[in-house]
């Protein structure tokens, strides 16, 4: 059982520190296998002794321990005859996202997007990219009335006819203070829609509907595939350009 198979078998027993620290390993396997941890806690945000706990959870004295069977792990991936390019993995990716998506449901989505008095688009780090791609394909419709706010101009009160669509690969801690708004006294509630490649994500409970999209698997994300998850935001927005086009016409 290589890192990933281990890391992916204790999940759920992780805390939060815990499941961030794993999406960040999963992410950018390289650096957390050959950096040391004091580089790694200087250009992160985890300690030293989270490190050290989360090494420990999956059965290491210590993060030394977990680090040199990383990289064996990764050296061993890398001498596989069966080892994936990047340009394969991301060929998959979009193949899988083309071919598993419903139809209906980007029907659906289309729907809401065009009856919502505002639709704000919201997309942080690696997902800023697939937001602003999805207000580029919108913009050319002028039924739909779409923005992206900035991160600290977020409208501070919502209506029940607002819809928010969110792009969050992994744990959405970047959108706490979102969330917080929207617990605030007399706030309305918009119609919020996830979209993002974590079954699991931490926010999920708070939309009314969560789109999950295929993303790279644990042992691909050893051949450095950070940008796996935005492959399938993009290629997901490609379809729901395709259907607004289609729908356009007809």
């Amino acid at each position: 059982m290589n890192i990933f198979e281990l890391m992916d078998s204790k999940v759920s027993s992780f805390s939060k520190t815990d499941k961030a620290i794993y999406e960040q390993i999963k992410k950018f396997p390289e650096e957390f296998a050959n950096s040391s941890l004091n580089v790694l806690c200087d250009s992160g945000s985890f300690t030293k002794s989270a490190m050290t706990r989360f090494a420990q959870k999956l059965g290491f004295a210590g993060y030394t321990e977990f680090q040199y069977q990383f990289q064996q792990d990764i050296s061993a991936h890398k001498a596989s005859d069966q080892k994936t390019s990047s340009a394969e993995i991301y060929g998959r990716i979009l193949r899988q996202v083309s071919e598993t998506a419903d139809h209906d449901v980007i029907s659906d989505l289309i729907q809401d997007m065009k009856k919502a008095r505002r639709l704000f688009i919201i997309g942080t780090n690696l997902s800023h990219l697939p937001a602003e791609e999805m207000m580029i394909a919108l913009s050319f419709h002028s039924d739909i009335n779409a923005q992206i706010p900035r991160s600290d101009m977020m409208p501070y009160q919502y209506r029940d006819d607002d819809m928010i669509l969110m792009y969050s690969a992994s744990t959405g801690s970047s959108h706490q203070s979102l969330m917080q708004a929207l617990r605030r006294e007399g706030q309305g509630k918009p119609n919020m829609v996830l979209i993002t490649t974590n079954a699991k994500h931490p926010l999920r409970h708070n939309f009314r509907r969560v789109i999950v999209l295929p993303t790279a698997t644990m042992s691909d994300s050893m051949s450095n595939t950070p940008l796996s998850d935005m492959f399938a935001f993009m290629m997901f927005n490609d379809l729901v350009a395709e259907q607004l086009q289609l729908k356009k016409n007809n």
